[in-house]
């Protein structure tokens, strides 16, 4: 039997624009902050909150987003959101005040909450259910890619130019993201049965209850993964390896490109319990040898290690929070993995602050590879367990 084509149209438009939106995204999140220190003259404390505010109303956007694209439409809100995220960015040229820059910053990550949510929405619609795993892989890979390419295109044109000519790109980096959008054509979300749905905000509205367990096994694995964010280039400096680290996330997006078409379709066909658990070994064994590390290789080692364990775990249970809901809940779905993922790598910068304040950066890593074991108990008491019942009932019926 032939499997369902998995790159239409549609799939290209929307991994396209997942992929120009963090594009952006990363590129201002790696020098926002020096923009704040050294043309506004403000604090590190000051550039951090330009960041934050950006990550804390993205949450609250996606804490709305998923009901209000179930009622409007992910395609109508898909549109209004880019066409907003669009001006936002634009925005970033006229903020002559810090006061304004923070306006700003908050508006574009509002912005970014419903555009991800009603992108992610489209593509839970147009990947075909026998093909999950590697679409939902695929998508994220985008992410991921532009995880690399961003902040090294922010960065140098930094050092090359000024943060008003990054601005301008990034302009027309969000108008290509406009077209793509035109040209994309969402499927409906199919409603189940007749069941009207109104915009209503209860606790069942914004967040989807079959994706809540999925949720705080990604909530737990992203707070470890977030002390990479935030830390990486301070820990690869103090122990002397400052210039290899510039290259960690292009090393991890590369491993993870070159594996996607293999743990896409292992997902698919073998379920995710018997990726999933050996993805988090890997990972784990990536974060003891950059916990260990006393070289370049060791360095890159892990971050190829990282790079295939983490992105292939993400995107699983993406994949898993969309197979769990209902169709009709898809949207939701993916709103409430993105919250609990969000709120991760927002909190978790401050703790490992905390931590930083009382051991060493190398000591901070060591922990971090006890938080991902336990990470794997996590999966496995919240959807591991269940997941395995329920793959051998076919077999005992």
């Amino acid at each position: 039997m032939e499997r369902p084509k998995l790159w239409t149209k549609n799939f290209v438009m929307i991994w396209g624009i997942n992929f120009f939106t963090h594009i952006v995204f990363y590129s201002l999140l790696a020098t926002v902050t020096l923009h704040v220190t050294t043309n506004f003259g403000m604090s590190q404390g000051a550039a951090g909150l330009a960041v934050g505010i950006y990550v804390l109303t993205a949450l609250i956007a996606r804490l709305f987003a998923g009901k209000i694209v179930e009622v409007v439409g992910s395609k109508k809100i898909l549109v209004i959101s880019a066409i907003f995220f669009f001006i936002a960015v634009l925005a970033h040229q006229f903020a002559s005040s810090f006061s304004l820059l923070m306006i700003i910053r908050a508006m574009h990550g509002f912005t970014f909450g419903f555009l991800m949510t009603a992108a992610g929405a489209i593509m839970a619609d147009v990947v075909p259910d026998e093909r999950r795993g590697e679409g939902t892989g695929y998508y994220a890979t985008a992410m991921n890619i532009a995880m690399a390419i961003g902040p090294f295109i922010g960065i140098i044109i930094m050092r090359t130019a000024t943060f008003e000519m990054l601005i301008w790109i990034l302009v027309i980096v969000a108008f290509c993201n406009l077209i793509g959008i035109f040209l994309t054509v969402a499927t409906p979300i199919q409603q189940k049965g007749d069941q009207k749905v109104s915009l209503t905000f209860t606790w069942n509205d914004v967040f989807e209850k079959k994706a809540l367990p999925i949720a705080l096994c990604i909530f737990t694995l992203a707070l470890g993964y977030s002390s990479l964010l935030s830390f990486l280039s301070l820990y690869t400096a103090d122990i002397g390896y400052a210039s290899v680290g510039t290259y960690f996330f292009v090393v991890y997006a590369i491993a993870l490109v070159l594996t996607r078409p293999i743990t896409g379709r292992l997902f698919d066909r073998l379920g995710e319990n018997k990726l999933t658990y050996p993805m988090l070994t890997i990972l784990v064994v990536g974060f003891f040898v950059l916990s260990q590390a006393n070289s370049s290789w060791m360095i890159l080692l892990s971050s190829v290690f990282i790079g295939i364990g983490y992105g292939t775990v993400q995107s699983n249970y993406l994949a898993i929070a969309i197979k769990e809901a209902d169709s009709h809940r898809k949207a939701t779905a993916t709103s409430t993995f993105f919250i609990f993922m969000d709120l991760a790598i927002g909190v978790g910068p401050y703790i490992y602050g905390l931590l930083l304040g009382q051991m060493s950066y190398r000591s901070v890593y060591s922990l971090t590879v006890i938080w991902i074991l336990l990470s794997i108990v996590v999966y496995f008491v919240f959807h591991g367990r269940k997941a395995s019942i329920r793959q051998h009932l076919p077999l005992e019926n």
